[in-house]
């Protein structure tokens, strides 16, 4: 029982240290900082959508981003190519825009979706 009173007073004063000790590693340091970067997409402009979208299906003359396209929340199981690429090359994740049964569908795993309705 002695043995296992130095064990946790050994553990605790290397807890009181600025390094961290693991059985894995040397030593990681406690310094520092974490930063979350926010999840976010943003569609193409209204013509250059209509123009990618008429390649997945012609007969589509015009789109309102606000009430034709349907979000798929669970990642599809498709194979994605450039043409389904949706999203401008500044956003922070992808997104693939797909037809199924005359839907337009789309996904992202933004959590902000900026339609640029422009």
């Amino acid at each position: 029982m002695e043995k296992y009173k130095y064990i946790l007073i050994i553990v605790l004063l290397m807890a009181i240290t600025t390094t961290t000790y693991c059985a894995f590693t040397k030593g990681v340091e406690k310094t520092g900082s974490i930063t979350t970067v926010e999840s976010s997409a943003v569609f193409l402009n209204n013509n250059d959508f209509l123009t990618k979208i008429q390649v997945l299906d012609s007969s589509i003359t015009s789109i309102d981003k606000t009430t034709d396209l349907n979000r798929v929340t669970a990642i599809p199981s498709q194979t994605f190519t450039s043409d389904n690429l949706f999203s401008t090359p500044e956003s922070k994740m992808p997104i693939y825009v797909w037809i199924e049964n005359s839907t337009i569908n789309y996904y992202s795993g933004a959590t902000n979706i900026d339609l640029n309705n422009n």
